[in-house]
């Protein structure tokens, strides 16, 4: 009975040294993955701003092509009205004819790539859930959910670092009662 008395008490002993060890590695655990979720959540929420961003861009290079496109248009439409009054065209008269309807042609073709890719973008945009039609209320709620997502991370990285310096000061107080003990064996030696 007496070796299970103290069995018992080493074991209680044992278990009151190792609580604060074990608290704080499953504090950590815990902290730790809720780190990697904040810094996921984060890296979705600017990946949904920058589809965004790209959509706008894409907008309005379409809508700066489309306006080339009209004056390349109405460009090649008056050389070629005066290519066909002119009793006898120019080889120069010609080429400019030419030349106005390939840079129409260059145009109407980018106009077209950039047309399909803000398809797919608004198509992508609306599988994200944000709507092409508020943009702006999409971004600034974007920004807002990144800024509060920036300050629970910032909040979590403290608290982590908190329990790293609580887990030194019990390692250090751990590593002293081992050497006191070591130094009582000792002398009782």
């Amino acid at each position: 009975m007496s070796n299970n008395l103290k069995v018992q008490v080493l074991l209680n002993a044992v278990d009151k040294a190792t609580r604060p060890f074990k608290t704080i590695e499953k504090a950590t655990k815990g902290l730790t993955s809720e780190i990697r979720q904040t810094q996921t959540s984060i890296k979705e929420l600017d990946a949904q701003a920058a589809k965004i961003d790209g959509f706008r861009k894409v907008s309005a290079q379409l809508a700066v092509t489309n306006q080339s496109l009209k004056d390349a248009k109405t460009e090649a439409e008056s050389l070629a009205v005066a290519f066909k009054n002119t009793e006898r065209p120019t080889t120069q008269q010609a080429r400019a004819l030419e030349k106005a309807r390939q840079a129409a042609s260059e145009l109407q073709t980018k106009s077209n790539a950039l047309r399909q890719s803000v398809q797919q973008q608004r198509q992508a945009l609306t599988e994200a859930g944000i709507s092409t039609r508020s943009l702006s209320t999409e971004q600034q709620r974007l920004k807002s959910a990144s800024a509060q997502a920036t300050v629970s991370l910032s909040r979590q990285k403290q608290e982590l670092q908190r329990l790293n310096a609580q887990q030194e000061r019990l390692n250090q107080t751990s590593e002293r009662y081992r050497r006191g003990q070591e130094l009582s064996a000792k002398v009782r030696n």
